[in-house]
């Protein structure tokens, strides 16, 4: 198995994620509803003082605008394994149009969902549509966009709806500005350019969220760090660059602070204390 994530743009994105060491993740920012699909092992997701076990063959549906923690639990053979899809939010809307008849009694996932059997066409079709997303040609943008919405449907039969996003917080604003642009040094005063706002009104605003913009820069890259290390086979050096750290031992610094482990332990190494 190759690690690999492939997006499209207004559409969503298609990863494999591979994990070869049981490692415990705090804090983990969902940007976009999404749902894994476990081939390996089994996740754990704590939530409040409860804990999810979701194990080979079973779908966890996790919305969007929400912070969880999980533990990945590679299997005998030492490979956690899982295949994902994440919908740009865009789409929700258009498949609840589409599927508003189809089932009377909705379940709307604001949190999380397990679905312990997947009936077999839905498997299908979902197995399809990841295999077309991840192939190296891709799926004219048309028909992605088609399956993408088909896999919602899907949930529609099954009862399940995600939940329309609504976090309008000047946080998630931040966010949004700096997933597409992580490679850059931004400032305080050119992210509050960014947002047409002032610096001092910036940080206020911020506050009011309980959130420090330097300490929410650093969440956004590493987060977006652990899932290039999950889901690709990019050199860690190459994926601190892409995070806007030239040092490779500055972001592993970094890194380990955000998660308490080092970016080789995602890979196989043994985690340090």
């Amino acid at each position: 198995m190759v690690r690999k994530i492939k997006v499209s743009s207004g559409i969503g994105s298609a990863s494999l994620l591979i994990q070869h060491s049981e490692l415990f993740i705090k804090d983990i920012y969902i940007d976009k509803p999404c749902v894994l699909y476990i081939h390996q092992g089994h996740k754990i997701v704590h939530h409040g003082s409860h804990d999810t076990l979701i194990g080979p063959g079973e779908l966890l549906v996790v919305s969007c605008g929400q912070s969880i923690e999980t533990t990945n639990c590679p299997s005998e053979s030492g490979v956690f394994s899982c295949a994902r899809l994440a919908w740009d939010p865009t789409l929700l809307d258009e498949a609840k149009r589409l599927s508003c008849a189809i089932e009377p009694a909705i379940t709307v996932v604001d949190s999380l969902h397990v679905v312990p059997h997947m009936p077999y066409a839905f498997k299908s079709s979902f197995e399809e549509t990841h295999q077309f997303l991840m192939s190296s040609s891709g799926l004219p943008p048309l028909i992605a966009r088609h399956r993408m919405i088909e896999q919602l449907i899907w949930l529609s039969h099954l009862g399940i709806r995600f939940a329309c996003p609504q976090d309008n917080s000047i946080t998630q604003n931040v966010r949004d500005l700096l997933v597409n642009q992580l490679h850059r040094s931004f400032t305080a005063a050119e992210v509050a350019e960014q947002l047409q706002m002032n610096e001092v009104t910036l940080r206020r605003r911020l506050a009011a969220e309980n959130t420090v913009l330097r300490n929410l820069i650093i969440d956004v890259r590493m987060t977006f760090a652990l899932q290039l290390l999950q889901c690709t086979d990019l050199a860690i050096s190459n994926i601190a660059q892409q995070v806007g750290y030239e040092s490779g031992s500055r972001f592993a610094e970094r890194f380990r602070k955000r998660f308490g482990f080092a970016p080789t332990a995602i890979r196989g190494h043994l985690r340090q204390a």
